[in-house]
This record gives C-alpha cells, structure tokens and sequence, in this order.
C-alpha cells in the first residue's frame, strides 16, 4: 500500500467519522466581570454553550488511591478531541464546565493528552458543582 492508497483511505475515514460518547454541553469561558460584595453586587460570567459528545467515565478506585486526595467519589473522566479551558485562580480565569446529565461540572486535576493516528485526545476529570 503506496502513500496514495494511504490518503485515500484517510480521506474516507473523515467522511465516516461518527460522533462517539454522550451528548454534552461545553459551557466555554469568555469572560468575568467583578461584582461589589460591599453594594452586593456579584460577580458575573459570560459563557458560550457548544454541544459536543464525550465519552464519559467514572473514576476507578485505584487513582481515587493514587491521587493523594485529589480525587473524591463521583468524580468523573472525560474524553474529547476538545482542548478546554482549565480554571487557574492565579490568572483569575474560571475555566470551561461541562453540562452532562442536568448536572455541570468543573474541571480538577492535570490534562492527559494522547494522540491516536492523527487525532489529539484530551482526558479530564470533572467534578460535580
């Protein structure tokens, strides 16, 4: 099989791909305007809500063990060829959630990546806010 015959296949798996995992929405970050506690004023969120599918999965035991505390029961694993926004309180910036199930979630932990064939894939735990 030639270099061709390779790009053709390729071509055709793009045609075909189907959406894999679950539906969810992507609540994308875009900005935070500061609220006045003193004239109870709160701080207000702008988002953009994407629909998106993941595969979603429950955190095992073992990293629960592992994670030195990080890691709580009912946390969850997500799987998406999306790169998300994570929340840093450094950069005062409140990262991208996710709505899955009636119920969002915030990012927590580190961001796996993998790559499989020419595709990039994310691995994030959320938890349940």
């Amino acid at each position: 099989m030639d270099a061709a015959d390779k790009g053709i296949i390729r071509e055709y798996m793009k045609e075909f791909r189907q959406p894999m995992g679950e539906p969810v929405i992507i609540k994308v970050w875009l900005s935070t305007v500061a609220g006045d506690p003193t004239k109870g004023i709160a701080t207000t969120f702008t988002w953009r809500l994407d629909a998106d599918f993941v595969v979603v999965t429950a955190i095992q035991q073992k990293d629960m063990i592992y994670s030195g505390g990080i890691y709580q029961l009912g946390d969850i694993k997500v799987n998406t060829t999306r790169k998300l926004q994570p929340m840093d309180d450094a950069a005062g910036t409140v990262g991208d959630r996710l709505v899955w199930r009636g119920h969002e979630y915030r990012q927590i932990g580190n961001i796996d990546t993998s790559y499989v064939n020419e595709y990039v894939l994310y691995t994030y735990v959320f938890r349940r806010i």
